[in-house]
């Protein structure tokens, strides 16, 4: 391709790989060229260079013609592959999570920087779960557990969604309420009346929660919005704890904004980028 030519990228109408799509659209952009995301339900005709991701009735036979490729949704080594011999070379990027505007951002959470520092990773353009899942053996590996309340699983089902996750997740766990916070995590009542369900007090005993039984764990409690918003807590606060069991404990209070998808996305985003900080350094 050239910065002439415009990609079109096909996704079904129910497109689980949507932020897959949306990653190589920047990646496209990145290099030079025009990259538009369509939801179809038959893939049209066509001559041009076009790439489709997921189930389609007509793949088969519309994947037929050299300029058109089909890819599995999840399969992300496949996009990338396809993305570095089809796409022009472009500069190196480096992924930094977080909810503080600097850089290019691609996601929710996620920018791209042009230089290494101290708090970016060179994932390749990867995404997170995708990057945290290949730095886990296959067997015998760190065994991470999940505790979410405003992102109601979405952490899990991003991680869930790629093949060969069973050997990195142990469990999620949806702890919306104080008394599901409290039953299943440990979270003491004295905590939640003190400092409320959003706040990095709870999330850190949401974590200590898991970390009895698994060896990586991460604890999202925040207030995604429209409404919930409370004094000094505005929508978009979300409280964020990732460790190991035996090992270092960070927390982080983030302020994104955005729609309520955004501000879920973005968390899960932040929460992947400290566990990847714990498995990089």
């Amino acid at each position: 391709m050239t910065a002439a030519d415009t990609l079109r990228i096909y996704l079904p109408l129910r497109p689980a790989a949507l932020a897959d799509a949306q990653r190589l659209q920047a990646w496209a952009q990145r290099a030079g060229v025009e990259a538009r995301i369509e939801l179809v339900t038959v893939l049209p005709d066509q001559d041009d260079v076009a790439l489709a991701i997921g189930d389609f009735p007509n793949g088969d036979i519309w994947k037929k013609l050299p300029e058109h490729a089909l890819i599995p949704a999840g399969d992300w080594q496949v996009v990338q592959d396809w993305a570095k011999s089809s796409l022009p070379a472009c500069p190196q990027s480096f992924s930094r999570f977080t909810d503080q505007g600097r850089g290019y951002e691609i996601l929710p959470g996620e920018f791209w920087l042009d230089d290494c520092t101290q708090d970016t990773f060179d994932l390749a353009m990867a995404p997170p779960e995708w990057a945290l899942l290949q730095q886990c053996p296959k067997a015998g590996g760190p065994r991470l557990a999940l505790a979410e309340s405003c992102t109601g699983g979405g952490l899990a089902a991003r991680i869930t969604a790629l093949s060969g996750s069973s050997a990195l997740l142990q469990q999620g766990l949806v702890t919306y309420s104080n008394t599901a916070k409290r039953h299943y995590l440990g979270v003491q009542a004295k905590t939640l009346m003190r400092y409320g369900a959003v706040s990095e007090e709870t999330a850190q005993e949401m974590l200590h929660g898991l970390l009895r039984e698994a060896d990586l764990g991460a604890a999202i409690t925040g207030i995604a919005g429209p409404g919930g918003a409370v004094p000094g807590k505005p929508v978009g606060t979300v409280c964020i704890a990732w460790g190991q069991r035996d090992g270092p404990q960070q927390l982080r209070t983030c302020h994104f904004p955005g729609d309520r998808w955004t501000v879920q996305y973005a968390s899960g985003s932040v929460a992947l980028g400290g566990l990847l900080g714990l498995l990089l350094c």
